[in-house]
């Protein structure tokens, strides 16, 4: 089948500009897709991850500071300031500062908000009638979102092109290329030049920061939740970080982590359970496939929309045996159940809109975790506190599971918890 996009992608347009989220004109993807793949691609993330590093190393000097008095940490905040301060760096190498100062901390609350909005108006398109009351309503948000995306935009302009590796970077470079500047070209068209132009940033920033901050997020959210509910498997996480290095400033990409195999299957494993992506993701047949749909030996009439969700796929027990049984093991497993499984697991989508952010969710997670169990232990906080983000015996909605991370779908996930107590070793 040739497919693309659902028009509901339409209603998530937040800017004058589309962005690589809401376009759906193909060669108009393309182009973006190209140009924002440029600072987060596998060999970009080389050349970042000193910027990455310094990130974390506040990450665990906060959780240090915590680890004092064991004072209770709620993870899904910790982990929203410090890929959120990842995203600032990756989109215009500007400093948040969201894990040591609290003036930008409503920044993602936010988005995940507006985000939230967004997955409404695609599930039921008739209320994006209502934006422009809403919009109203969110007028002194919205208002200081413009102003610090602004305020990002004045503070790279005032450095060169390339002082930094970013998102600015590439789509300045994109456009001196096309010799047009860092003012020139681009619209939506098919026909318009590979170049992403500085009013598109607007567009591309909000979904940057999203994709960068709140879906990483969600991963390493759910994976300490995880952790923290099944010791066995953070104890054989832990026996490998620790004796797989010599020091925390060992912990650093390469090959030593790259053979850390339990490590990735742990982040696999929460990507699978708890995948950030919680939105159905509509596509539609394209007008010039000829072809007739069929699904299951249903003919699918042309013009309909479908999608899988993802949270559905990764707990179909025909693909994924014990789907809400958090098991690392899994994807450790002889052949054909591990090439089963693969074929099942899609946290980052799959084709021409898979999801471009991939070697940052793994360097970043992969390098959060293991300098986090170098230095700490940690478990779930003691009494009710400890239960946040869990699910509650006796529910019959589905949420009655008290070994599962709770995630609620708002394209994006959103999520509390889980509260940890850590210890220094």
């Amino acid at each position: 089948m040739v497919s693309t996009k659902s028009p509901l992608y339409a209603a998530a347009q937040m800017t004058p500009q589309h962005s690589i989220l809401d376009t759906l004109d193909a060669a108009a993807h393309r182009r973006k897709r190209k140009v924002v793949s440029q600072p987060i691609s596998e060999r970009a993330m080389r050349a970042f991850e000193p910027t990455m590093s310094e990130q974390i190393d506040a990450f665990i000097q906060q959780l240090a500071a915590s680890a004092v008095e064991h004072e209770p940490v709620n993870m899904t905040e910790r982990c929203l300031w410090l890929a959120g301060d990842v995203a600032g760096h990756l989109a215009f190498g500007y400093p948040l500062r969201l894990q040591t100062e609290p003036t930008n901390r409503w920044l993602q609350r936010g988005l995940a908000s507006a985000n939230a909005r967004l997955n409404t108006y695609m599930q039921w398109p008739a209320l994006h009638g209502l934006e422009p009351v809403l919009k109203a309503v969110a007028r002194k948000t919205r208002g200081r979102y413009v102003d610090i995306v602004a305020r990002m935009i004045r503070a790279r302009l005032a450095l060169d092109r390339d002082a930094k590796q970013d998102l600015y970077s590439s789509a300045t470079a994109a456009a001196a290329a096309d010799g047009k500047g860092a003012d020139g070209g681009g619209g939506d068209g098919g026909g318009q030049s590979p170049v992403l132009a500085q009013s598109e940033i607007w567009a591309e920033a909000f979904v940057f920061i999203v994709a960068g901050g709140n879906t990483i997020a969600s991963t390493m959210s759910a994976m300490f939740f995880y952790l923290s509910r099944n010791p066995g498997c953070y104890r054989r996480l832990a026996e490998e970080i620790r004796s797989g290095f010599g020091s925390a400033e060992e912990i650093r990409a390469g090959e030593q982590l790259r053979r850390c195999r339990y490590l990735r299957a742990c982040v696999k494993e929460a990507l699978r359970v708890s995948p950030p992506n919680t939105a159905t993701l509509w596509r539609r047949q394209s007008a010039d496939d000829s072809e007739p749909l069929v699904i299951d030996g249903h003919a699918i009439p042309p013009g309909t929309d479908i999608g899988v969700n993802l949270y559905s796929l990764h707990h179909n027990a025909d693909y994924f045996p014990d789907p809400f049984v958090y098991r690392p093991e899994r994807w450790l497993e002889e052949a054909e159940e591990t090439t089963t499984n693969q074929r099942a697991w899609a946290p980052f989508i799959a084709g021409t809109h898979s999801c471009p952010g991939q070697a940052v969710t793994w360097l970043e997670t992969s390098l959060t975790f293991a300098r986090t169990l170098w230095h700490f232990d940690f478990e779930a906080a003691p009494g009710k506190l400890g239960q946040t983000g869990a699910g509650e015996p006796g529910r019959t909605d589905g949420r009655g599971r008290a070994e599962e991370f709770q995630m609620y779908d708002t394209f994006s996930a959103m999520h509390d918890g889980p509260v940890l107590v850590f210890r220094r070793r």
